[in-house]
């Protein structure tokens, strides 16, 4: 008798690009509130290279107190400015959809593999952003 299996793959992704070092132009795809393991509200936020939309990084941005210069650096390049009392009024609507040049780096990522073995790989990862310059 042949096994049926039903598994929900809308998930699935398949691996990204390594993405060159240094300011790249990027669109905001999607924003999404999660918590860290460590408990702390923070935001997913998806970025595509606007011209290889098959080329892709996620950031993680805390919300917490003291540690949101991330997320406050990003809003202000996608044009969510502080109200004069310094909140920070914005949903994710505000800046999906936006294109903004962001600066990567590369950094070694360690890992174990199947088998047991400690692997070094480089992983991009975005430092900082600007806002896009247009030529």
């Amino acid at each position: 008798m042949n096994k049926k299996y039903s598994m929900d793959m809308t998930q699935e992704k398949s691996p990204m690009k390594l993405i060159s070092e240094g300011w790249a132009n990027f669109e905001i795809v999607k924003v999404e509130e999660q918590v860290s393991k460590a408990g702390n509200q923070m935001f997913k936020i998806s970025f595509v290279l606007a011209d290889d939309p098959t080329s892709g990084i996620d950031i993680y941005a805390i919300a917490e107190p003291g540690k949101r210069w991330f997320l406050k650096s990003l809003l202000e390049v996608c044009d969510c400015p502080a109200s004069a009392d310094g909140i920070y009024d914005w949903s994710p609507e505000d800046i999906e959809g936006k294109t903004i040049q962001a600066n990567v780096t590369h950094q070694i990522e360690t890992w174990i593999d199947r088998d047991g073995n400690e692997k070094k790989t480089p992983k991009a990862k975005i430092v900082e952003f600007r806002k896009l310059e247009v030529k």
